[in-house]
């Protein structure tokens, strides 16, 4: 299976994404806020048991700081093809400085992607754009359309303000609910601690409270557990499953899974298509 991607600029301000078959990327914390616009296919994102998909013409925005898996799917008679700019911390605080936020409306929560309206100056906007698809962007002037983008967003998105000039560190959460929301994705247990709004120490602590375990074991024990169940009762099949319960390779986890049921995972799946 062919996979081409080509960026529109190698650093961090503005990436064109360009798919020819089916990409399932591999679980993301998003770090930084992002502005996407797919021009040709769909977008699947998946978050805390929860799907959401976007076709072409979809503006979105990404909040950092949550955890989300992305399947991009090209269309019928092309490839997927998408721009994103992203905001870095260090763009933000600068233009936060000159940014007036009187008046501003609350921000209200929303999903990790949410989609935005397409006003006609953004529609222009990534039109510009689409002109240097044939190479890479010049650093000081991706970074001019990084800030004009920004000042776009805030003129149609003004509640966006509260989150996209929000520096502090994620808050304090529920932990059982986010581990049960979460544990399919494959982060270290410092990325999880860090987005529950706790230290290393303070997570290992809360979480031998909650689940009167350590956090590696539990969820090496959860993520089998899931695994087993979509293999008897979905009748899914060993290579669709590792990888959407947390396993980095379909070897790893059939070792682990017949370590620890005594059974390959394959079987499983046999018994379950034979009843």
């Amino acid at each position: 299976m062919k996979t081409e991607q080509s960026p529109l600029n190698t650093g961090p301000e503005i990436v064109y994404s360009h798919y020819d078959s089916r990409q399932v990327a591999s679980e993301q914390c998003v770090a930084v806020h992002g502005l996407t616009y797919l021009l040709a296919g769909s977008l699947r994102v998946t978050e805390a048991g929860t799907s959401q998909t976007f076709d072409a013409g979809s503006l979105l925005f990404s909040r950092k700081n949550f955890l989300a898996k992305f399947t991009k799917q090209p269309a019928e008679n092309g490839p997927f093809r998408a721009i994103t700019v992203l905001f870095d911390q260090a763009l933000l605080f600068e233009f936060s400085q000159q940014y007036s936020a009187g008046g501003q409306p609350p921000f209200v929560a929303s999903p990790a992607v949410s989609s935005l309206a397409a006003t006609t100056l953004l529609l222009d906007f990534f039109a510009t754009l689409q002109s240097y698809f044939e190479g890479p962007l010049p650093t000081p002037l991706a970074q001019h359309k990084q800030r004009e983008a920004l000042q776009l967003l805030l003129q149609a998105q003004p509640v966006l303000h509260a989150v996209l000039f929000d520096f502090g560190q994620p808050g304090k959460i529920d932990l059982e609910t986010f581990m049960r929301q979460n544990f399919r994705f494959n982060l270290d247990i410092k990325q999880l601690a860090y987005l529950t709004g706790r230290s290393l120490a303070a997570f290992k602590r809360d979480f031998g409270k909650v689940f009167h375990t350590s956090p590696d074991r539990w969820l090496y024990q959860k993520r089998l557990a899931e695994a087993h169940y979509l293999l008897q009762e979905e009748s899914r099949r060993p290579s669709e499953v590792y990888h959407e319960v947390g396993f980095e390779s379909l070897a790893h986890f059939s070792h682990a899974f017949k370590q620890f049921f005594g059974c390959n995972p394959s079987s499983i799946r046999a018994a379950a298509v034979a009843r």
